[in-house]
């Protein structure tokens, strides 16, 4: 396998805007509920905000940001709460 020269670990996908003076920041996002289906407990960070979102029991809501719901929409036992 090549090696990706560490772009991978830097690349951010997402709504990014750049703005004055060469910074990026992300824009606002509507926030997502997502509700745990599982038993156990269950930990997952954002892979874009880094945010770390935790389900202590079965049926626990938590708001997830914009960036963050398609990843978290593929995590088994999370499902998105109309």
């Amino acid at each position: 396998m090549s090696c990706c020269g560490s772009r991978r670990a830097s690349y951010r996908p997402g709504p990014i805007t750049a703005t004055p003076g060469g910074n990026a920041t992300y824009r606002p996002a509507a926030m997502t509920v997502f509700e745990y289906t599982g038993h156990a407990q269950l930990t997952v960070r954002g892979p874009v905000t880094g945010v770390v979102y935790r389900f202590a029991h079965h049926g626990q809501r938590a708001q997830v940001h914009g960036v963050d719901v398609a990843s978290l929409r593929s995590v088994p036992h999370l499902r998105a709460v109309r």
